[in-house]
């Protein structure tokens, strides 16, 4: 049984994936398994994939979706999510998406962070996203640090940068009916979503190193939606939900323990 499962979420991202499931599986800790939750690309980009489905660690999944309604429906990459935590067998559970890099030692800092430290559930690391245009250039390249014990982690933590016990997964599912939300509404926030039910119960802990690299493009979920002239796909999604609300909601909660 392995210690650590990663789920990596791909959709129609040729240019990106193969170097995304490499970082993966070029990691210094090898006792990981790797999902593949593909929600059925194009075949330029599953032929991207396939040389990596002989490695003994990898689990392939390809989902049927096909229209633009159904991909409205339901927030898709949490559907992806919610369908491997059924299936996964670690300890210690990370998340990539495909077109997310990770550091070669990313997981086994984030292993020996959890092994030495047995009452934390939730670490993070600081990450890298580079915002390229539709030339391929890079034109905004942002840090996020990973400094503090973060009880607000909805917006301000990455769905790459973290590492969470397995052992969560249970206390989520009973209190909110759900681990991922897959409501639609959450597309553009749905890590933030994910981040605010954990942090009712544990805060994040910092490993203040650069630890994942992402990659934000013209085909990302959040550069469509907030494109001046939105695909199909972006205009037939509900109105989406906000950080704000989250993070507010979050310090009413605290206030009220205060009290």
């Amino acid at each position: 049984m392995p210690k650590v499962s990663i789920i990596l979420t791909s959709y129609n991202k040729h240019e990106y994936v193969g170097e995304s499931i490499k970082s993966i599986l070029d990691q210094t800790y090898e006792d990981l398994e790797l999902f593949i939750m593909d929600d059925n690309s194009n075949e330029e980009t599953l032929n991207n994939i396939k040389p990596f489905l002989n490695d003994h660690r990898v689990t392939f999944f390809k989902s049927e979706t096909q229209t633009i309604d159904e991909r409205v429906a339901k927030t898709r990459y949490a559907v992806l999510i919610n369908e491997a935590l059924e299936k996964i067998e670690g300890e210690y559970i990370a998340y990539a998406t495909d077109d997310n890099v990770f550091h070669m030692e990313k997981v086994e800092k984030m292993v020996n962070y959890l092994d030495n430290n047995p009452n934390v559930q939730v670490v993070y690391s600081a990450s890298q996203t580079d915002y390229i245009n539709e030339k391929g250039e890079i034109t905004n390249s942002i840090v996020r640090p990973a400094k503090a014990i973060q009880w607000l982690a909805p917006c301000v933590i990455d769905h790459c940068s973290i590492m969470h016990r397995k052992t969560i997964l249970p206390v989520i599912q009973k209190t909110f009916n759900s681990i991922w939300d897959e409501n639609p509404q959450f597309y553009k926030i749905g890590d933030a979503r994910f981040f605010w039910k954990i942090n009712h119960f544990w805060p994040f802990y910092p490993i203040n190193e650069i630890l994942d690299f992402n990659t934000i493009t013209p085909k990302s979920i959040h550069a469509q939606i907030q494109n001046a002239q939105p695909n199909e796909f972006a205009r037939k999604l509900p109105p989406q939900r906000m950080c704000k609300e989250l993070r507010d909601s979050l310090r009413a909660m605290k206030r009220l323990e205060r009290k």
